[in-house]
């Protein structure tokens, strides 16, 4: 079953381009498996050039951005994990790339990460929302592109790299902010007949965007939303794709408490070895917390989606805040990171 599950998720629809995307590991947690009483596999796309599976379905669009459309110049408004595969790419696809920051995230540390990746870094506004308007208008002179943090069908293609070997798991749970892993992973479902696989849609308390379409059938547009470490995620609305998945195949919406999403960073970082920013550890809460509920499945495969918003104070910081029954706020003195979606 691990060869074939294996196979199944680490194939992509093509071979990827050096360092904007990797085929990362299928492996077993001898430790999650205990918890839930059957065998849990952990799809490692933390290991992705970047450090989270942006690079899948950003590296995508910007390989045909570049290579099928002529574009020398990458923009994007993301100072987090979207921004940084942007980046990747473009040191990998060998052309220019400008990331524009708000001045909330004049303290993110991965601007300098950016710089080192041979980005250039502007600084636009207040926040995000005047940030991605200029990023928005450099993305329309001539030879640049824009590139959005999740919206974009060749992002889902990107993020659907399921093939048709071996067998079905017996579901999959993932995290959700924006929708475009959700996107993705639904429609390689799709490909490959295994639309009837459950999909856990994990979303922390106030990272709830899909839950609430959901329930009322339409993308809400709040003016903020937050992740569980109280960090604007700089997306206003969940993916029009990802709605539609979960109301076509089984996609089965789950809230985590914002405190048991921070605690599952420390205790996957002790049990993996391993650091996960919360955005991403949301599915990894899930199974913490209530294992009960996946027993059902028989295999349940999990996406460590990643993150490159993480350090060890940041674990620290979060740990502690778990432990005193808190979640962190939008205004937090805690060690931070910056804005955009996950």
């Amino acid at each position: 079953m691990l060869l074939a599950l294996s196979a199944a998720l680490a194939s992509s629809a093509e071979a990827p381009v050096p360092d904007v995307h990797i085929h990362t590991p299928l492996l077993r947690s001898s430790k999650l498996s205990e918890r839930v009483g059957g065998p849990v596999y952990l799809k490692m796309d933390a290991l992705q050039p970047g450090g989270s599976f942006k690079a899948r379905g950003i590296g995508r669009l910007c390989t045909h951005l570049v290579r099928e459309r002529g574009v020398t110049r990458l923009v994007s408004s993301s100072c987090a994990n979207a921004g940084m595969a942007v980046a990747v790419a473009g040191r990998a696809l060998g052309v220019a790339t400008t990331i524009v920051a708000s001045d909330v995230d004049r303290g993110c540390r991965l601007l300098e990460s950016f710089r080192r990746l041979g980005a250039e870094v502007l600084l636009e506004g207040k926040e995000w929302n005047d940030a991605d308007a200029r990023a928005r208008a450099l993305g329309d002179e001539p030879a640049s592109a824009y590139v959005p943090m999740f919206d974009h069908p060749l992002i889902v293609d990107g993020h659907s790299s399921l093939d048709r070997n071996g067998e079905p798991p017996g579901c999959i749970v993932l995290s959700v902010g924006g929708g475009g892993l959700l996107s993705g992973v639904c429609e390689g479902l799709k490909r490959v007949g295994w639309g009837s696989v459950p999909v856990y849609a994990c979303q922390s308390e106030r990272c709830n965007l899909l839950d609430r379409a959901m329930a009322s059938g339409r993308t809400p547009t709040p003016t903020h939303i937050y992740s569980a470490d109280g960090h604007d995620l700089g997306t206003r609305a969940v993916a029009q794709a990802a709605l539609d998945c979960s109301a076509e195949l089984d996609v089965r919406s789950l809230l985590v408490s914002d405190r048991a999403t921070l605690a599952a960073v420390g205790e996957f970082l002790d049990d993996e070895r391993v650091m996960v920013e919360p955005l991403c550890a949301v599915a990894l809460a899930a199974l913490y917390t209530r294992p009960e509920l996946f027993r059902q499945h028989g295999s349940v495969v999990v996406v460590v989606c990643g993150g490159s918003l993480c350090s060890l104070d940041d674990v620290v910081a979060w740990r502690r805040r778990a432990e005193r029954g808190l979640a962190a706020t939008s205004d937090d003195d805690e060690p931070g990171h910056g804005h955009g979606e996950s």
